[in-house]
């Protein structure tokens, strides 16, 4: 561009004559040459396009060198000539080029496009006919021929400029090329129009109009040798069809018909009628269409809302994979029914299902079967109820049954385990087949006298009812059930004022090396002395805090209390206690948690203790019943930490699947360590020898006599803990006994 824009200034200082028009054409042929380089060195998409205008300009070139000719060596100026032949040749080939290009943008039919540039180019073509081709025609000069040629230039003119509009309102991305390519076609508009109108005055003077046509040359040959010239040929998103600039320029060029009437009245010249008659008809049929497919863009855009909007409350108020109604519309549901109870003073039922152990189904099929089994199960469950009844998924294997206008507490009860039956029978999944059991919680009230979360919350308490006697079974939400409901609020609120106020406390028991003798560390056990009842048993308080967040904050309060003392144990005596360990029991609902790394973490800080003196003890549900066990797991151990699966033996995970879980250390429940038949005993063995061999550390727990330890000894045991070594203390007895041992970390055996 800055060498062609030299190039005109210097053009511009030449006198007329075979200088001037040798600098004209070897602007002209430099802008068909800067196409064809242009082309070959980018590899547009669309190439034809590109060579189609380079044939156009060519034409031009052509022309141009015929018209030099006649003017500089044969000094004569004949009209029409084969000069404008060529000329007008070039309007059709630039055409095709914007044709294609506008096409390839659009990738299909764009009706409105059409319409639009159709608007523009009616009356563009009105003000060509009244300025141009309308006095040639009347004026009755000349031989058809070259009346005929003076009307295709200004039809040229118009069909260039209107294949300009097009693209510029049409699809594709607004690159450097695309502003040159448009600039070139505007410039060679405003020249031809300019040329026609003063020649048609006998007012043009030679050379007027040049510079314009050779900035034409110039942007047309520097939008091909531009890089975006490729992204010119691609397809594009679609613009708005109808903006205010838009709208703002069909709205000018409607206008033009009778502005131009008005124009003509005001000057006193002849109306051209038929014309301006004939542009405002199709003007006024073009608009008319445009309407017509404006409102069916608006209907179709109103319908797509009006599907996107009923989609997105769908999607709100059902769940995907079931479709049944997820949580919060199963509440709403509930609200619902019992407001009408209220009304009818009539009964509502509610049925809590959870799927037993549904992660084991995950874990060995893979969660494709895993869907394909809840979408059974829920298929199950609607064929199951009655028509009146709705049937929800609060998330994961959990489902609740609203039943409304109930006879009796036994017609529930009935439905419950006619679910638990029909939720029993095998699923196919590929060539297995998977057996489910469900657990159901039942609660029932009279005349509406809860709210939904009450409701709920007494059937999930009849849930844990069903799953605490051997699951697979239905259970009632009866007055014994809301008295232990209630006793446990008290309960709860009790903990969590003791807790604050500094109630509980630690006790620890040593685990000790089987053949050494030696205390390898100790487990961290909490105790609460619960003010007006003394020692309140663990088996009565855990339970009552797992059921809320209560169970989390406990076990932030017991990470930090156990991480402090081994710290200060280790600062007062470093030879005793420099490689101990302190074991916590961590709850399946914290370990659900993310924030359960950065609790352990914090403990670790605030102690000032390295991360591989602390164990974190998980029990073997947990692993099947928190789908994000085995993450955290993971998280925890890069932190440093180790992790122990506890109570080995009393859950569901396999021995083969030790090597794929993030532990470090196997507990074995003391139900088998206990046990004294052969079964048992050869159990314990296969369990120790198969964790040895996935690199697992393995304590026993619970030992109580010579002879359990005796038979750990020869089954190659780590560690054990239990009474017969000692029993959990306060942490003022440990440390008197660390004091007493400060040369020797030995504990004797022990029966009391």
């Amino acid at each position: 561009m800055l060498g062609g824009a030299l190039v005109v200034a210097t053009y511009l200082v030449f006198p007329s004559g075979l200088a001037r028009d040798a600098v004209y054409l070897a602007v002209g042929l430099s802008s068909v040459v800067a196409v064809v380089v242009g082309v070959q060195r980018n590899r547009p998409a669309r190439r034809a396009a590109w060579y189609w205008l380079a044939a156009g300009q060519l034409c031009w070139v052509a022309g141009d060198t015929v018209y030099s000719w006649y003017n500089d060596v044969a000094a004569v100026s004949p009209y029409p000539s084969s000069a404008d032949a060529l000329y007008i040749a070039a309007y059709p080939l630039l055409a095709v080029c914007f044709a294609l290009l506008i096409r390839a943008r659009r990738g299909g039919r764009d009706i409105v496009g059409w319409i639009d540039a159709s608007i523009v180019t009616v009356n563009l073509g009105l003000l060509a006919w009244v300025v141009l081709a309308g006095p040639l025609v009347r004026s009755g000069a000349g031989t058809a021929i070259s009346r005929a040629v003076g009307l295709a230039y200004p039809a040229g003119d118009v069909l260039l400029l209107a294949m300009v509009v097009r693209l510029v309102i049409g699809a594709g991305a607004r690159t450097m090329a695309f502003r040159l390519l448009v600039g070139a076609g505007v410039l060679l508009y405003l020249a031809d129009t300019t040329f026609s109108v003063l020649s048609a005055r006998s007012a043009y003077e030679g050379g007027a109009v040049d510079p314009l046509w050779l900035a034409a040359y110039v942007l047309w040959g520097a939008a091909a040798l531009h890089p975006s010239m490729t992204e010119l040929s691609e397809r594009g998103t679609e613009p708005r069809t109808l903006t205010s600039r838009r709208l703002a320029g069909l709205t000018l060029a409607v206008l033009v018909a009778p502005g131009t009437s008005i124009v003509q009245l005001a000057l006193g010249v002849p109306l051209d009628a038929w014309p301006v008659a004939l542009c405002s008809i199709a003007a006024f049929f073009l608009v008319v269409a445009r309407m017509s497919l404006a409102g069916r863009a608006v209907q179709a855009s109103t319908a797509q809302s009006d599907r996107l909007r009923d989609d997105l409350t769908h999607q709100a108020a059902y769940d995907s994979l079931t479709e049944l109604a997820n949580r919060v519309r199963a509440l709403e549901i509930v609200e619902a029914a019992l407001h009408r109870g209220r009304r009818s003073a009539s009964s509502v039922g509610l049925l809590f299902v959870n799927l037993d152990h549904f992660k084991a189904v995950n874990d060995a099929h893979g969660h494709a079967v895993g869907d394909g089994v809840l979408q059974e199960m829920a298929r199950r469950l609607r064929r199951s109820v009655s028509a009146g009844d709705t049937v929800g998924r609060l998330g994961g294997n959990e489902f609740v049954v609203v039943v409304e206008a109930l006879d009796c507490e036994a017609a529930l009860v009935a439905l419950a385990e006619r679910l638990v039956t029909a939720i029993a029978e095998p699923v196919r999944a590929g060539a297995h087949d998977v057996v489910v059991s469900a657990s159901i919680g039942v609660a029932l009230v009279r005349d509406g006298s809860t709210d939904a979360d009450q409701l709920l919350r007494g059937a999930d308490a009849a849930l844990h009812r069903a799953k605490a006697a051997g699951r697979g079974r239905a259970e009632v939400f009866d007055d014994r059930l809301r008295r232990e409901l209630q006793e446990r609020a008290v309960l709860e609120a009790a903990l969590r004022s003791s807790l604050a106020d500094g109630d509980l406390e630690l006790h620890y028991q040593p685990i000790v090396e089987v053949t050494t003798g030696r205390v390898d560390g100790y487990e961290a056990l909490v105790r609460w002395q619960r003010p007006g009842h003394g020692m309140v048993p663990p088996d009565d308080f855990i339970p009552t805090a797992e059921l809320s967040d209560l169970i989390c904050d406990v076990g932030r309060w017991v990470l930090g209390e156990a991480t402090r003392q081994l710290a200060v144990w280790t600062a007062r005596w470093p030879d005793v206690c420099g490689a101990m360990t302190v074991a916590v029991n961590i709850s399946g609902r914290h370990l659900a948690r993310a924030s359960i790394v950065t609790d352990v973490a914090a403990a670790l800080a605030a102690a000032g203790l390295a991360a591989d003196r602390l164990v974190l003890e998980i029990t073997e549900t947990v692993l099947v019943d928190q789908p994000t066990a085995d993450a955290h797991m993971r998280a925890l151990r890069e932190l440093g930490v180790a992790v122990s699966i506890d109570d080995f033996g009393t859950g569901y995970t396999s021995i083969s699947q030790l090597q794929h879980l993030s532990v470090d250390i196997l507990k074995i429940d003391r139900s088998l360590v206990e046990s004294s038949t052969s079964g048992a005993i050869e159990l314990v063995r296969l369990v120790i020898h198969a964790a040895h061999a996935f690199g697992l550390t393995v304590v026993a727990e619970g030992v109580e006599s010579e002879a359990q330890l005796s038979s750990l000894k020869l089954a190659g045991c780590d560690t054990a803990q239990g009474h017969l070594f000692a029993r959990a203390a306060p942490a003022t007895t440990i440390a008197g006994l660390l004091a007493s041992r400060a040369t020797s970390t030995n504990l004797e055996p022990q029966t009391s």
